[in-house]
């Protein structure tokens, strides 16, 4: 079913002749094709209906039965399906009891909010920009020019059909608005919405993790109105987390995980090592015999959990370091350790020599 004025959708007069609704159509193709708006939903969507609205009006078979029906034309010639009578019945229920049908509700919206591990655990807070489309003030969501407007010939600018007697429900030709619009607005270029960024103020609370994602309701793009009705509902906006690569930690659900290069001698004798925490660092006490891949856990050190579940845990875990050069002292020296240790101090070397001998390696 048509459920839009065609003739308003490429703005000429109902009485227009083939060759003034052709030109109108270039001229609007040209300006709303998508290969010269690239990216833009918008332009998308009001080029289909300026081709819908030609396919109709550009033919004359199918204009002379659109002007006929009204409403009621459908492109394939087929009755209208039960459930657009119903709405149609609906609408009218809505025109004789004074309510007015509202618009679809405006586009939702995405923006990534990149955050620092320490930001994602602390929560805070950020304004930033948002492009959003809201409705244009020059002509209140209408689309139209104020100095362009004739009243309505088939309902003598009453904005009601007459054609039933009991449901006088809105006039099809100009949806309820008594007036036909002959100029777009020069604001908005006819959209009814306009572009505009404001700056929105983003709380994020302690604890988020990438891909989750926080809505702000009604911060999406304003509705678009509908003729004779009334502006659609805003969208919300959607601010999707992405918090960044930390050059120490990596997170495991609320668990915090790093990695500590001790030396050697650390190790092998004990040490006390400093280990990074979220808000700076912190000593542990590495006992002797640390074997590499050790990992230490440090309770309540790791990230809040955004619900209020207990906060997560810190695990250190030690790398120990073989050292990668050696002056020739230094390797006497290991050397006259490594005599004086004995096997005994490397019990997982003398098991596996002795599992080799079994074999009779």
């Amino acid at each position: 079913m048509a459920r839009r004025d065609y003739y308003a959708v490429l703005g000429v007069a109902r009485n227009a002749s083939p060759d003034e609704v052709k030109t109108a159509f270039r001229a609007l193709a040209m300006r709303w094709h998508p290969d010269r708006n690239p990216g833009d939903a918008q332009a998308e969507v009001r080029f289909r209906e300026i081709a819908e609205a030609w396919d109709v009006l550009g033919d004359p078979e199918h204009r002379g039965r659109y002007d006929r029906l009204g409403s009621l034309y459908t492109h394939d010639g087929k009755p209208p399906r039960p459930e657009e009578l119903n709405e149609m019945f609906l609408d009218a229920l809505g025109g004789l009891f004074g309510r007015k049908k509202a618009g679809d509700r405006g586009e939702d919206l995405r923006y990534t909010l990149q955050l620092t591990l320490e930001e994602a655990a602390s929560g805070t807070e950020r304004t930033v920009g948002i492009q959003r489309n809201l409705v244009c003030r020059e002509c209140s969501g209408s689309g139209d020019a104020a100095e362009g407007r004739v009243p309505c010939e088939p309902c003598s600018g009453t904005g009601r059909s007459s054609t039933r007697r009991f449901l006088r429900n809105d006039c099809a030709h100009c949806a309820g608005k008594g007036y036909r619009p002959v100029a777009r607005c020069g604001r908005c270029g006819g959209e009814g919405r306009r572009g505009s960024e404001e700056q929105l103020r983003i709380k994020v609370p302690a604890g988020v993790a990438t891909g989750q994602k926080l809505k702000l309701r009604g911060k999406g793009n304003d509705g678009p109105g509908v003729l004779g009705g009334l502006q659609g509902p805003p969208g919300d906006l959607l601010v999707v987390v992405d918090v960044e690569e930390h050059a120490l930690f990596r997170r495991r659900g609320n668990d915090l995980l790093c990695e500590v290069p001790i030396r050697f001698v650390d190790a092998a004798i004990g040490a006390e090592i400093t280990v990074p925490t979220l808000d700076g660092t912190t000593r542990i006490r590495v006992p002797p015999g640390t074997q590499s891949g050790k990992s230490f856990r440090l309770p309540g050190r790791g990230l809040p959990s955004p619900d209020g579940a207990a906060r997560g845990d810190l695990h250190a875990r030690v790398l120990v370091e073989v050292p990668a050069m050696l002056s020739p002292e230094a390797m006497v020296a290991l050397e006259e350790f490594s005599r004086k240790a004995g096997e005994t101090a490397h019990p997982r070397r003398s098991a596996w020599l002795d599992a080799l001998r079994e074999r009779g390696q």
